[in-house]
């Protein structure tokens, strides 16, 4: 028999031929962008198997710059105050501290303010009326109010009024004096003389803060002078309440009979002039007044249960 031919050996290349057929053959479907035929002329490219597609629209909404609105900017009120920056230096023991800024309307017309607010809690500042309405060429007052207890350093507060067409700030600062070591032990001693004469208060040096600035006022003012001072101090002494934290009930009796004849045993003075003290009676009402308003009566604090009654454990 003739022998056998010999097995067929493809090339180890193999894929590598098919893949450049492949690639060939695409190739083929376009014609030469820049070439020349058969003729030696130079022919433009088509392409020839490319099919133009309908544009779709996008997927999202489309928004013209055109429709949207523009934003608002806030214009400041056409007001000019007295002074936009108003400064006090509180002297010691004052818990409080007044502002008053004069705005004048300097334009041709009215000036709405509809509202006043400050930056804190602490600051409360009032307008003459809501709304209030500046006519051209005109001016009011704004009152400020800065609460003072509790705090040291300089205060820094902004007041934002509003209008119908813009705002306006005011500024107004505190400086607070620190408490001086030495004050403290004059202070230790100014008790030591007040629980052995309540009416000590209002006699000698004392007299210049428990005496002389109630004079004149009434009401709130009077409250803030005679009152405060020591009932709302940060540094108030332990037998000294907090009358915003009362634990019994209060009434227009209680409030004059406290006022008026003090209470023996503590260092509550008598304010009635009747009994040495600094207060006529119109005064003694208002504040009276002031107090039944202002501190609201609480109920009396519940009794401890005894021991005996407690209900045993489970």
């Amino acid at each position: 028999m003739p022998p056998l031919p010999p097995a067929l050996q493809l090339p180890t290349n193999f894929q590598q031929i098919i893949r450049a057929r492949q690639i060939t053959n695409q190739q083929q479907r376009l014609q030469v962008i820049q070439g020349t035929n058969a003729s030696g002329v130079t022919a433009i490219a088509r392409i020839t198997n490319f099919t133009a597609q309908p544009a779709r629209p996008p997927s999202f909404p489309v928004s013209t710059l055109a429709n949207r609105p523009l934003p608002v900017v806030a214009q400041p009120l056409p007001l000019v105050a007295d002074a936009d920056v108003k400064e006090y230096t509180a002297k010691p023991g004052e818990t409080n501290a007044q502002f008053t800024f004069t705005l004048t309307n300097p334009s041709t017309n009215a000036v709405t303010i509809n509202d006043v607010r400050a930056s804190c809690s602490c600051t409360v500042a009032k307008l003459p009326s809501r709304p209030w309405v500046l006519e051209p060429g005109t001016n009011g007052q704004v009152h400020v109010t800065v609460d003072l207890r509790g705090k040291r350093g300089q205060l820094t507060k902004l007041v934002y009024v509003y209008g119908a067409t813009g705002t306006k700030t005011l500024t107004v600062k505190v400086n607070i004096p620190n408490v001086p070591p030495g004050a403290m032990a004059d202070r230790a001693k100014n008790i030591q003389i007040a629980t052995a004469d309540r009416q000590a208060v209002f006699k000698n040096d004392c007299a210049q803060c428990h005496a002389e600035p109630a004079i004149g006022k009434n009401g709130e003012a009077l409250y803030l002078a005679a009152c405060a001072n020591c009932h709302d101090s940060e540094h108030r002494a332990s037998m000294v309440p907090n009358l915003h934290a009362l634990n019994h009930p209060t009434d227009r009796e209680h409030w004059k009979n406290w006022v008026s004849h003090g209470k023996a045993g503590t260092l509550m003075p008598a304010f009635a002039k009747a009994e040495g003290g600094p207060l006529a009676d119109e005064q003694i009402n208002s504040l009276v007044d002031y107090l039944v308003e202002h501190i609201p009566s609480r109920p009396a604090a519940a009794p401890a249960a005894p021991a005996s009654k407690l209900p045993a454990s489970e």
